[in-house]
């Protein structure tokens, strides 16, 4: 290297690992489950590596805006966000059974822009039975593994 300067090597080091760390904080969101509503597969204080992303599948679990309906709330534990599994995604017929108002409405299929969630604990889950349909937008990315437990998360 002529005219330049040597970088020394944990200086260059720390820069890549710490624009990697930036890139991942941007793409990547860990997340601590509240409720009961996705026993048995998440538990209350399970945390969980989310992939920020709004493409989906049915099948896959999400992290999601809470709507703004504090009424219907069981649990309110302030949480902006809520866990739950996708049932249908837009195009896709409205689960028979599970959600009937909604496949009354757009031919009982989920309409663009919006997707059909469910959580695992019907019991405990206020879900698409209730709300209705969620807005893609909201949806702030899919859960890719669950995360070992925090110390305090053991104490409760």
């Amino acid at each position: 290297m002529t005219g330049g300067r040597d970088v020394p090597v944990p200086a260059l080091t720390l820069a890549v690992l710490a624009a990697c760390g930036a890139a991942a904080a941007r793409r990547l969101l860990v997340v601590t489950v509240r409720g009961t509503s996705m026993t048995p597969t998440h538990h209350d204080g399970d945390r969980l590596l989310v992939r920020r992303t709004r493409t989906v599948r049915r099948g896959q679990v999400v992290v999601v805006l809470r709507p703004q309906s504090p009424a219907i709330w069981r649990e309110d534990r302030h949480s902006p966000l809520i866990v739950k599994r996708v049932a249908a995604v837009p195009g896709e017929p409205v689960p028979s059974g599970s959600v009937p108002p909604l496949a009354e409405g757009d031919g009982g299929r989920v309409p663009s822009g919006r997707v059909v969630l469910l959580g695992d604990n019907t019991a405990a889950s206020v879900d698409s039975r209730q709300l209705g349909f969620f807005p893609l937008g909201d949806v702030l990315g899919v859960v890719t593994r669950p995360l070992p437990r925090s110390e305090d998360a053991h104490q409760r």
